[in-house]
């Protein structure tokens, strides 16, 4: 978001029009890799959408109906667990001996203190800044109308379970947390630092964010989002983009050598740019094929 980047910690989660293009369907982020008589569909979800997003594209909707099972980033049993939260939890809190406002410049705390308020900065001096960038974030988006429940994962999950089709997950909920919680503290404190904008800044770059998903514009948001994660925070880009992507091949390659239909649902960043999942498999040799919105 040429605004100044939104917190890449975020990007991961919410990979994610308003105005004249509010009421059309989203253009499909969606390509489909086959070997054989296995086919792969590996469509970019946006983690919070509002209302209007749906219905999804007649492209996207036959994909869930050809489909043989769903593959999401975490399994929907452990989305579901307790222990997600509390392992969130967890790794929030320094174990180190380092405290939020000890890590934080001081400008930074000024503006964290403005924000929540000095005593609330004070009560959270044990939280790392990346667990507190998560927090103010998700409570500004979630006051503009965007909606976790809604989320393109989740909307597909509940249809899996009540159409009995098998979900499965490419990583843990543990390993997501690593990845959420793993980046030095400097690009955490970095992070911190470019949410606490204006309100209303924060909103507009989350509705440019949307806005590029709901157009299907992959280029603009590998040039706004990856880039830019890449320059400011790299360590942080590797743990939550490409180090997860290298990982999660292998799993889709078993899938080619298998045979059926399976629909891959992962955040949209995990699909664009050269360390995407479709260069990735391009580079392997695999013909990786946009599929075009049905819709228009």
């Amino acid at each position: 978001m040429r605004l100044r980047t939104l917190y890449p910690l975020l990007l991961a989660l919410v990979l994610l029009l308003v105005g004249g293009l509010a009421h059309a369907r989203p253009v499909p982020l969606m390509w489909q890799v086959g070997k054989g008589e296995a086919r792969v569909s590996l469509l970019g979800s946006f983690h919070m959408l509002k209302p209007q997003d749906y219905p999804m594209d007649a492209a996207i909707e036959q994909a869930y109906a050809d489909a043989d099972r769903l593959v999401f980033e975490v399994d929907q049993a452990e989305m579901r667990s307790p222990a997600l939260a509390r392992g969130l939890l967890q790794a929030s809190q320094f174990d180190d001996g380092q405290t939020l406002r000890g890590v934080l410049p001081d400008d930074v705390r000024q503006r964290l203190e403005a924000f929540m308020g000095a005593k609330a900065v004070a009560g959270s001096d044990g939280v790392k800044p990346w667990f507190i960038s998560l927090n103010l974030v998700m409570s500004v988006v979630v006051q503009a109308g965007f909606n976790p429940a809604l989320g393109m994962d989740a909307h597909f999950m509940q249809r899996a379970a009540r159409d009995g089709k098998p979900m499965a997950g490419l990583e843990t909920a543990a390993d997501q947390i690593r990845a959420l919680s793993g980046a030095p503290i400097a690009e955490q404190v970095v992070g911190l630092s470019e949410v606490l904008q204006p309100i209303e800044q924060v909103r507009q770059r989350f509705d440019e964010l949307h806005a590029f998903w709901r157009s299907g514009d992959a280029a603009a948001i590998e040039r706004v989002m990856l880039d830019e994660m890449i320059e400011k925070t790299p360590h942080t880009a590797r743990l939550l983009n490409s180090d997860r992507n290298l990982r999660w091949l292998p799993q889709i390659e078993a899938m080619l050598d298998g045979d059926g239909h399976t629909l891959v649902v992962v955040g949209a960043l995990h699909l664009v740019g050269e360390v995407g999942l479709v260069e990735r498999l391009r580079a392997k040799g695999y013909q990786v094929d946009r599929i075009a919105a049905a819709s228009r």
